[in-house]
């Protein structure tokens, strides 16, 4: 947690429960989409205008994701946290990109509106090969400690 500010480490361990083990924390990628990559016209611009995020002076997102040995957690600035008991099989998807970041995805958002999916989990973390086997591990050991797994 030393890479962490000291605003991020209060906000960590505001959601963490009495003798709750931090086993991993991180950061979402900043985005580094290029002029090329961006939609064109006025429409999409406003469209950004109106989804756009507030961020962090470092370009990132203001999210945080957490590892327990009990529990994953999605914690955003500014929206109540997003959390997942660790249990067997919780991970649907893993998205890699080529220079290894990517997302551990553990279910979707549905806007019925739209009919569009929204994943939602660890999206654009650095080294995510390394975080899905630290899931699936945390996940392993949750089980196997857990009277059910006789």
């Amino acid at each position: 947690m030393n890479k962490l500010s000291a605003d991020e480490q209060a906000r960590v361990m505001s959601v963490l429960r009495p003798q709750e083990e931090l086993l991993w924390v991180g950061k979402p990628l900043p985005t580094t989409e290029s002029a090329a990559q961006q939609p064109a016209g006025l429409l999409s611009k406003l469209r950004n205008l109106l989804v756009s995020r507030p961020t962090s002076a470092t370009g990132g997102s203001d999210k945080l994701y957490l590892l327990t040995a009990k529990r994953v957690v999605v914690l955003p600035a500014n929206d109540p946290a997003q959390e997942w008991p660790l249990m067997l099989g919780m991970i649907q998807k893993v998205n890699e990109e080529p220079d290894g970041s990517g997302d551990v995805i553990f279910d979707h958002d549905y806007d019925e509106r739209t009919e569009t999916r929204t994943p939602r989990g660890f999206l654009r973390v650095a080294d995510v090969d390394r975080v899905r086997m630290l899931v699936s591990s945390a996940a392993d050991a949750a089980y196997n400690a857990s009277p059910w797994s006789v």
